[in-house]
């Protein structure tokens, strides 16, 4: 590939750190900081910043199509129509590669360079449909873990619903279309990382066990053993609601964070996503365990689950990244808006000023966080022997002028109106505002085509789920009632001074 030398540009060194200084990529890593000398092309950055792409720890591509689709519908309700327990359509592997490019476009454009992607196929996983979304990636250059989403449980053991409810006839419907058991996701995974993990390629494939009350313990254990054996990283929803803390007492008569760590789930590959309803005894468990969390702000605001008590996790030392979730989640897929509300989030706790979370602490979830939620010690951060992910910042833009302070303007100002090219593994994805590895006008246009004749597709599932959103409107109603003993008002060890 060659060398590539980013001169004099104004950049992160780290910890919130900026200085004017060159950066020599080679063989897709950065190979110095410094006078770099010279290089196959030279760029003058003077007018740049440049900083670490953002990882988007947390997203579901198959869902790029639903933007705008729904709203004030807490996520067991939305779900039913998001994910149809029964009738979810089928895509084809063409309608597949179009929904990643879609989502990553928008990626691309916001800062990012990664993406976990927690991948769902509710009509089930195979090697072509897996393939076009490796391929989409690929064409776009966009570095992706693809974590297999799973479950082996059906529908109605996974959420609090009043049966009495539900029509006998469709309860029955719904015990028969059960997931596939845990061996048959083994033996997709192993296919799949055969296939397609290729981490210096910038693809890799992960594990994600959808969560504790969607999974069997067979199928967590599984997991774990798996990714151990395989050296994969694991992703799962945990307590994102207080309808799933409800069912973890319900179902194993403790919380689902006690579960998941005595049935020996917890460990450093596991990245829990969202962790909104903790006890005190889970937080601890977590921070024993060495496992992460997933930061999931917006969309936690927009299904109405509530504030993950990120202060609380730092101040234990658990890691902590960021996630933009879902377009239909979130409705939006800009990275640098989701680390202004990470930024800004938590200051309305009631604690010292002087201990709120602010740009500093965002700024290193979405760089740094990110990288141990990918499993790729090589991201994160720009210095020599990381990976060359790296965006630049126009600072003639108005996000900048004037330039008063980098890190906080990055942060918190609308800095994708700022990016002009990005570049992972040494590659230009993005070059002075163009996506260089597909014609984006053209993805556009044919999404514009596919995408409402794909969402007509949903119209059977989503009368299936208006049949059962009363049961579930019930349950919600009971758990939002329900004492799931989680304290949600000052974080641990914050003792406010009179």
């Amino acid at each position: 590939m060659g060398t590539t030398l980013l001169r004099g540009g104004l950049v992160d060194v780290g910890g919130g750190e900026f200085e004017r200084t060159d950066i020599l990529v080679e063989d897709r890593r950065i190979a110095a900081l410094g006078d770099g000398g010279a290089g196959d092309e030279v760029l003058d950055c003077s007018r740049f910043a440049v900083v670490p792409g953002i990882v988007n720890a947390h997203n579901h591509s198959n869902e790029n199509f639903m933007r705008g689709r729904w709203d004030n519908l807490p996520l067991e309700p939305w779900m039913l129509f998001s994910y149809p327990a029964l009738f979810a359509p089928e895509y084809s592997p063409d309608e597949i590669y179009l929904r990643t490019l879609l989502g990553g476009i928008e990626m691309l454009r916001t800062g990012a360079t990664s993406v976990v992607d927690f991948l769902y196929e509710l009509q089930g996983f195979t090697e072509e449909t897996l393939g076009a979304v490796v391929r989409a990636y690929r064409d776009l250059g966009l570095r992706a873990l693809i974590a297999l989403g799973m479950s082996d449980r059906s529908y109605q053991e996974t959420v609090v619903l009043d049966l009495d409810l539900v029509p006998a006839d469709l309860v029955g419907q719904l015990e028969r279309e059960k997931p596939p058991a845990w061996g048959d996701w083994e033996a997709f995974a192993r296919a799949a990382v055969d296939r397609f993990h290729r981490p210096d390629e910038g693809i890799s494939i992960g594990l994600a066990p959808s969560g504790p009350q969607r999974c069997t313990d067979e199928m967590l254990a599984g997991c774990a053993r798996l990714a151990d054996e395989l050296d994969l990283v694991v992703h799962i929803h945990v307590l994102e609601t207080r309808m799933q803390a409800l069912s973890g007492h319900r179902m194993y008569g403790k919380t689902l964070m006690a579960h998941l760590d005595e049935i020996g789930f917890l460990g450093p590959r596991a990245n829990l996503d969202h962790c909104i309803w903790l006890t005190d005894d889970d937080v601890a468990r977590l921070a024993a365990s060495g496992a992460g969390v997933v930061h999931n702000p917006i969309a936690n605001l927009k299904v109405g689950s509530g504030a993950s008590p990120v202060p609380v996790f730092l101040d234990a030392g658990i890691n902590v990244a960021l996630g933009a979730d879902s377009t239909s989640a979130n409705d939006d897929g800009d990275l640098y808006a989701l680390v202004k509300i990470a930024g800004v989030h938590h200051k309305v706790w009631d604690i010292d000023y002087e201990r709120w979370l602010g740009a500093r602490e965002a700024w290193a979830m979405a760089t740094e966080g990110g990288a141990q939620a990918m499993g790729d010690a090589g991201l994160g951060r720009l210095e020599p022997g990381r990976r060359a992910d790296l965006v630049l910042l126009d600072l003639e833009s108005r996000i900048f002028t004037p330039l008063n302070n980098p890190l906080h303007q990055i942060v918190l100002g609308a800095t994708t109106h700022a990016v002009h090219s990005t570049m992972v593994g040494g590659r230009w994805v993005l070059r002075e505002g163009r996506i260089t590895g597909v014609d984006e006008a053209a993805v556009l246009a044919e999404a514009r085509e596919v995408g409402p004749q794909v969402m007509a597709r949903y119209a059977e599932g989503e009368r299936v789920g208006e049949a059962l959103l009363p049961a579930v409107r019930r349950g919600w109603l009971e758990a939002l009632k329900a004492d799931v003993g989680v304290s949600r008002s000052v974080p641990l060890d914050r003792k406010e001074t009179p």
